[in-house]
């Protein structure tokens, strides 16, 4: 389900000759196949040892830059115009700091990867009083028999 994931995004967003920043990259799972299709790619991880495996994965792309912190930390110093935020959050969704920032940066489209449909639904009322509007969300079923569900939700300035 994993590769269907992937496979969604890349096919839902349009990201030659664009800036995408992925909040909460962790390893650089959805960063690896963005980045050979994109102009630049930011990650923002605050795990030391998903960065370094980050930095290994990503390792043969010049377009690829990393900051290890928290988003809420790193996100309102950014001095960029990203044309696509991804954000994969744990369970707690986006801080609000972090959220903040991001609808600062202004990007025309944003990817929202939940495992928690609570705080998306949290973090969707977030971005739509800020402007957004939310395309669609898609569910994966990557635990099956349980009560856990991802999905990947698109909102468009």
């Amino acid at each position: 389900m994993a590769e269907k994931m992937v496979e969604h995004l890349l096919n839902r967003l349009s990201i030659s000759q664009s800036t995408i920043l992925d909040v909460y990259c962790g390893v650089g799972l959805f960063s690896a196949f963005l980045a050979a299709k994109c102009n630049r790619l930011i990650g923002i991880e605050s795990s030391s040892s998903a960065c370094d495996d980050f930095t290994i994965n990503l390792d043969e792309f010049d377009n690829v830059e990393l900051y290890e912190d928290l988003a809420e930390n790193v996100l309102p110093a950014l001095k960029v115009e990203p044309d696509i935020i991804l954000v994969d959050p744990p369970r707690a969704g986006v801080e609000k700091e972090a959220l903040d920032a991001i609808v600062k940066l202004n990007p025309k489209r944003i990817a929202y990867i939940s495992c928690d449909p609570s705080t998306l639904a949290r973090d969707a009322r977030r971005l739509i009083d800020h402007g957004y509007k939310l395309l669609d969300v898609t569910p994966f079923d990557l635990f099956p028999q349980t009560y856990h569900i991802e999905s990947i939700s698109f909102f468009e300035r």
